[in-house]
């Protein structure tokens, strides 16, 4: 098995490599107008996805033989008790919804390896991948293809679905579906309400926070809500009468885990030095889950008359940039759940602009978690820290990192929709 920094190099390669190809791509008009001309576009995906993600599966899994890296332990130990039908959150303990542990249990039953699981996870963003596609392509978006290749070639998604099995994507492949959904129907109401409490029953509770911006982007509201309960009602019921309370785990968890990088993490040193000591990380949890909510509807609030089809997106990205910078839970990785909206809404291929800070938030977010785990994970009690080099680097990345969120949040506020006013 390589080494951690062995890999940290290949990454590095990686990111350098696909950066180049990026830009290039994003320059070359010629290229992607040569694709829909010949009406090869759904060609063009199937190929990405087999040279992007499933190749490279089979080069680090079979032909490397690596162990797979990042959450999959963590996932793996709970797919193996879901595997012994052993009951989520009473047995064994579980981030997620309560479906999720039986989700990644499935493969097991064709291939009881860790493996398995990185496949699935990488199957299922091919799947989201498509349906993200198949959604920008029916809002006739001019760049839906060449967003959707440039994200394949992205090295930091890349490297989160093949080396740490994420799955944070899985919250945009629901909002994907919603968006699908209302394209064919413009309703807005009961059927979109249970594709959204399906969400949070397969994936996991910060998925409820962008319920908050949406809701006031709705034009049937009450029949949305009526979806929701209609799944959501039921599911409870049955979680409390199996386990009791115990089924609040993931609120528990989410509440009391510091992690990298947000604005508490960059803010705890100062705050330290000026008030000698701080709330218990579960205040500023809360305070930072308040704070994310009420950014996330102010940035979108002014599209409540537009049509949802253009609209939805920025909820979901308004929502999940803002708990990047407020929630003192939230990791950079958690970009993984936004970056393939981002590219589709917010990045202008023609301003370099928005290119080169693409390719550095890319960089950043697969740089700063080595460092971060590298130097042992601190926690920034006070400024003694920062006489050391590697630490001073390390939470320069980390403010360079939240700069990069709220640059996007900013982006999602100003962003001109020119969608028809809705009766």
């Amino acid at each position: 098995m390589m080494s951690t920094l062995t890999v940290f190099y290949v990454k590095l390669v990686l990111v350098v490599v696909s950066s180049v190809v990026i830009w290039l791509g994003a320059k070359n008009d010629t290229f992607w107008q040569k694709i829909q001309q010949k009406r090869q576009e759904n060609r063009a995906i199937l190929i990405g996805i087999l040279a992007f993600r499933l190749l490279p599966f089979v080069i680090i899994y079979v032909f490397l033989d690596q162990s797979p890296r990042g959450d999959v332990p963590f996932f793996w130990g709970k797919a193996t008790q879901a595997y012994q039908w052993k009951l989520v959150y009473r047995d064994f303990i579980s981030f997620h919804a309560p479906v999720f542990a039986y989700i990644i249990t499935l493969p097991l039953f064709l291939w009881y390896s860790s493996k398995a699981i990185v496949l699935l996870m990488v199957l299922i963003e091919a799947l989201i991948i498509w349906l993200t596609y198949l959604a920008y392509q029916r809002r006739s978006q001019p760049d839906a293809l060449k967003s959707t290749l440039l994200y394949m070639l992205l090295s930091g998604p890349m490297i989160m679905v093949l080396l740490g099995g994420q799955e944070d994507i899985w919250m945009w492949g629901v909002a994907a579906w919603m968006m699908l959904s209302y394209l064919r129907s413009h309703n807005d109401g009961f059927g979109l309400g249970v594709r959204f409490s399906t969400g949070l029953i397969v994936i996991k509770a910060t998925f409820v926070f962008w319920f908050f911006p949406l809701w006031f982007l709705l034009k049937k509201r009450w029949g949305f809500l009526l979806g929701m309960i209609a799944v959501g009602v039921p599911s409870l019921a049955v979680l409390y009468a199996v386990m009791q309370l115990d089924f609040l785990m993931p609120v528990q968890m989410g509440t009391t885990n510091l992690l990298t990088p947000n604005l508490f993490t960059i803010s705890r040193p100062w705050l330290t030095y000026l008030f000698g000591s701080l709330p218990t990380l579960t205040v500023f949890s809360w305070a930072g889950m308040v704070i994310t909510l009420s950014v996330s509807v102010l940035a979108v609030y002014r599209f409540r008359n537009l049509a949802l089809e253009d609209t939805l997106p920025l909820a979901y990205l308004a929502t999940y940039l803002a708990m990047s910078i407020f929630q003192p839970t939230s990791v950079g990785y958690y970009a993984f759940a936004y970056l393939l909206p981002l590219m589709m809404e917010l990045v202008d291929w023609k301003k370099q602009r928005d290119v080169v800070v693409l390719l550095f938030l890319n960089l950043l977010l697969v740089v700063q978690p080595f460092i971060f785990t590298h130097i042992n994970s601190p926690t920034y009690d006070d400024l003694t820290v920062f006489s050391q080099p590697l630490f001073i680097l390390e939470y320069t990345l980390q403010v360079l990192n939240v700069a990069c969120f709220g640059w996007y949040l900013w982006q999602v506020y100003r962003k001109n929709v020119s969608s028809p006013q809705l009766a």
